[in-house]
């Protein structure tokens, strides 16, 4: 599987929309291990299990970039999504040369730091929705996620 996907600033929801509806949550997410300010945080959220991982702009439900200069401290980075209720799963990278996409080896191991809600790890491939997936409902949520740096 290939792990390299593209988010496309044109394409970019604003995750603000979403939060138009009155059972929108707000999704705390707290990412550690961001070793420095280079670049911008990809954020990609997905609700159905066969778009997870796409790269298809209509696969994924809603994206968010973040610019890192500034926003770290001691080595976390925290923001806030508003969802409305549902099934999710996270998938971000740090996108540390600002090309919109991630980069991987000849074998698909990413090259730029990356993270998923639940911290789901794959075994001999990406992690499973599964095991990424959480659900919102009537009150607002945390997310841990800890930034894998696998170069």
């Amino acid at each position: 599987m290939n792990l390299k996907f593209s988010l496309l600033t044109g394409n970019v929801l604003a995750l603000s929309l979403l939060s138009t509806g009155v059972f929108s949550q707000n999704i705390k997410v707290n990412l550690t291990e961001v070793l420095s300010e280079k670049g911008q945080l990809m954020v990609a959220v997905y609700n159905k299990q066969d778009h997870w991982l796409s790269d298809k702009p209509t696969e994924i439900f809603a994206q968010k970039i973040i610019s890192l200069e500034g926003q770290i401290t001691n080595k976390t980075l925290q923001f806030t999504l508003e969802l409305p209720e549902g099934e999710y799963a996270l998938y971000l990278f740090q996108d540390k040369d600002n090309n919109g996409e991630l980069k991987s080896n000849w074998i698909g191991i990413p090259k730029e730091p990356v993270g998923t809600s639940n911290n789901a790890k794959g075994t001999m491939g990406p992690p499973k929705y599964k095991d990424a997936s959480f659900q919102v409902a009537a009150e607002d949520i945390v997310q841990n996620i800890t930034l894998a740096n696998m170069d």
